[in-house]
């Protein structure tokens, strides 16, 4: 962060300080900095960011209600989704994301169309891990944006930043399902373009479902690489 952003964030009012706060470590998350089950401290994030620990407490506080945090004791920690939490959050945003994608296309116009392919481009471009999740998530937010709804956005985006990185463990264990997820990127710019709402609420089921089932076969085989594995289904 430039010696610029944080003279700003420093004499940010406490409310937008707290929301900066809040964007920060979501970003944090979706890019891999921080890993699931990750302690969130005060300290650490009001140092980074020059703001005092009253509005990263709050942002923290936020992070918590939306389920992106969870608190043990006096820590926060990264959110980790047991099998069950994970397979459950995917059934909560298969009607969302396919109700936003619906909206997008039938009420976007071109800037919509022209937005996504910029960032698809993007996407197809990278060559690092980090950099191609930052602009997938950037590609499927801007899309669900389209639908003119701030509370279903949000809602999508709170979902979605519980779960991608587990997405980031199987795009990174296979790089046939990323070459596909990369093919329906390119296939839903299309839709938007043509004002197809059900071929890209289709598209967008589909695109889902995929991934549901990557999940599926990366934990039966048993998870490996940087990241912590999500608890096993609770039994009885």
């Amino acid at each position: 962060m430039s010696p610029q952003s944080r003279t700003g964030l420093a004499g940010a009012r406490p409310g937008n300080a707290a929301e900066t706060a809040a964007d920060a470590i979501r970003a944090a998350l979706t890019t891999g900095e921080l890993r699931v089950g990750a302690p969130v401290r005060e300290e650490d994030w009001a140092a980074r960011l020059s703001l005092s620990r009253t509005p990263i407490r709050e942002a923290i506080k936020r992070l918590v209600i939306e389920g992106i945090l969870v608190r043990d004791g006096r820590t926060a920690y990264v959110f980790q989704p047991s099998l069950d939490d994970l397979l459950d959050i995917y059934n909560v945003r298969l009607p969302l994301e396919t109700l936003a994608a619906r909206r997008a296309a039938e009420q976007g116009g071109p800037e919509l169309a022209k937005g996504l392919m910029e960032r698809f481009k993007r996407i197809r471009g990278r060559q690092t891990d980090n950099d191609w999740y930052h602009d997938h998530e950037d590609f499927h937010l801007f899309l669900f944006a389209g639908a003119g709804s701030p509370r279903l956005s949000s809602t999508i985006a709170t979902l979605r930043a519980q779960s991608e990185p587990y997405v980031r463990f199987a795009v990174t264990a296979d790089l046939k399902f990323r070459n596909e997820s990369n093919t329906q990127h390119r296939e839903m710019v299309n839709l938007v373009r043509k004002h197809d709402g059900d071929g890209i609420a289709a598209l967008v089921e589909d695109h889902l479902m995929r991934t549901r089932r990557e999940l599926d076969k990366l934990m039966a085989a048993g998870w490996t690489g940087g990241m912590v594995p999500p608890i096993p289904a609770k039994r009885g």
